[in-house]
């Protein structure tokens, strides 16, 4: 589903040395490494956010550095559920609005059962009607990760996506990341949580440029 060859991106100094990585459909990566290694960097790269310096990544045979910017992030809202660190809510929509909002910008009616049994299973349905400034930041992160569940991609991407938050919340996550990804959904994350890699097919080392 993806497959990237010789990707690198250097910030002078910092970024992301020579890299391939190939996800094959219902596949689970684990992508591990050092702060400043390059984690994000590779996945922003392999998502279409960021142009590399070097290399291609093709998503389902398509070459996506050869697209129009439109086109890349069209490519990326159907194909792709990307969990960025620094993600943010809307401070004005509600839990469970932030969740469809998605679809409601796609021009599609959004399915509120769905959205509310997603929150169900993420523990956060008793601050569904809550807004993002009343909820803890486990719940904040819940409901970013309920957004991106939202929109059935075949493809999940998650940058640190247990990252400081409780053991309670951090477990709710990766049940409910292991769960996508036993009914199919493909997965690559970038993460320090020993747990969650451990329930990767296969695990990239990343290691500083210099």
């Amino acid at each position: 589903m993806i497959e990237a060859r010789n990707i690198s991106r250097d910030f002078g100094g910092n970024g992301l040395g020579s890299t391939d990585i190939s996800l094959d459909k219902g596949g689970f990566i684990g992508i591990s490494g050092a702060s400043g290694c390059g984690k994000s960097t590779l996945l922003n790269i392999l998502t279409g956010m960021l142009r590399p310096d070097s290399g291609t990544v093709l998503i389902d045979g398509e070459d996506i550095n050869k697209l129009s910017s439109a086109k890349r992030t069209a490519l990326r809202a159907g194909k792709i559920g990307y969990i960025m660190q620094g993600s943010v809510l809307l401070g004005e929509l509600t839990v469970l609005e932030n969740i469809i909002l998605p679809a409601r910008i796609a021009g599609k009616t959004p399915d509120n059962a769905k959205a509310e049994k997603l929150c169900e299973k993420l523990g956060i349905d008793n601050v569904m009607n809550s807004y993002p400034s009343d909820i803890s930041g486990g719940e904040y992160r819940r409901t970013m990760l309920a957004r991106i569940l939202f929109a059935d991609t075949p493809i999940l991407v998650a940058d640190e996506p247990t990252s400081n938050l409780d053991e309670e919340s951090a477990a709710i996550v990766r049940n409910m990341i292991k769960e996508v990804h036993d009914k199919g959904v493909s997965i690559i994350a970038a993460t320090h949580d020993s747990e969650l890699l451990s329930l990767a097919d296969s695990v990239i080392q990343l290691h500083p440029l210099h």
